[in-house]
């Protein structure tokens, strides 16, 4: 199959396109130069480590419009305006699990938060904010309460047994079911835990307790209330977590916590090198900021 190019070509007339063209570097160094060029419909940034073109035929249809519209946009937007996809992130997506699993535990511990939207009004506008109240209702608030109980020496008065509702210890129980089928233990037959543990114990499992077996397990799943035995689960979950997919975590299988996806340092970088070039042509009156971004 072949295309007659030059039939469509035929009527092209050649005539000069506008364009601006800037280039910007360190005195005396050519590290981190790079030039920002204006052409109709895009801004193309080149340079040393500076390859992207930024696309928008209405807001780039001028010069100024195109300067000024780039200097005052997000990065998220002018990023995509460049096609650009942010990258899975490994470490990020270690720390929201690990928040994900923490999070039960700090509460049962220095207790919950309430939330409530307060309005207020800006601008003449209605707006809303949320205003977050911490409650006194954790395992440490208790322990505070007895300490000034016992001060007081109303002790008796205290009707909470304080060591019982202590949710951080994890105990092996003395007897297992009769019933129980050892070729699938399940770790709740064999220790008594505060609910506030499930995530980290979801973690164990998926990890250094997939194949538990209460009789030899060299990691129990006790481990998870010790630093160590998180710091050992952490670990397994950074090796785990460096490709996306290959995790099998039912944490993110069933989306409790999502994979996170972040701009890369060379992203931010070509994005601080756009936003840098637009202010210096701007601070250099080069720019009618009073012209309207289409």
């Amino acid at each position: 199959m072949s295309y007659n190019h030059a039939s469509r070509l035929a009527d092209h007339v050649m005539s000069e396109a506008p364009c601006w063209s800037f280039h910007f570097s360190r005195p005396k160094s050519s590290a981190y130069w790079f030039n920002l060029m204006w052409i109709r419909g895009k801004l193309i940034l080149t340079g040393d480590g500076c390859d992207m073109t930024f696309t928008h035929y209405q807001a780039c249809s001028s010069f100024d419009a195109a300067i000024k519209w780039a200097s005052e946009s997000e990065m998220d937007y002018l990023l995509r305006k460049a096609d650009q996809q942010e990258e899975y992130d490994a470490h990020a997506t270690l720390q929201a699990i690990i928040q994900w699993a923490n999070a039960p535990v700090i509460e049962a511990l220095n207790g919950g938060v309430d939330e409530r939207y307060v309005q207020y009004v800006e601008d003449g506008r209605k707006k809303y904010r949320t205003v977050r109240t911490p409650r006194r209702d954790g395992y440490r608030h208790l322990r505070q309460e007895y300490r000034r109980a016992v001060a007081a020496g109303l002790q008796q008065d205290f009707l909470d047994n304080v060591e019982v509702t202590d949710p951080r210890p994890i105990t092996r129980r003395e007897t297992r079911p009769e019933w129980l089928d050892m070729a699938h233990p399940v770790f709740s037959d064999f220790y008594d835990f505060d609910p506030c543990w499930v995530r980290w114990l979801r973690l164990w499992k998926d990890t250094l307790g997939y194949d538990w077996d209460p009789r030899i397990s060299a990691y129990p799943p006790a481990m998870v209330t010790t630093h160590d035995g998180r710091w050992r689960i952490k670990d397994e979950l950074e090796r785990r977590l460096d490709e996306p997919g290959s995790m099998g975590l039912d944490c993110i299988f069933e989306g409790s916590v999502d994979c996170v996806f972040s701009w890369t340092r060379t992203q931010k970088y070509q994005f601080e090198a756009i936003q840098f070039a637009c202010r210096q042509i701007i601070a250099a009156g080069l720019v009618d900021m009073t012209v309207e971004v289409p």
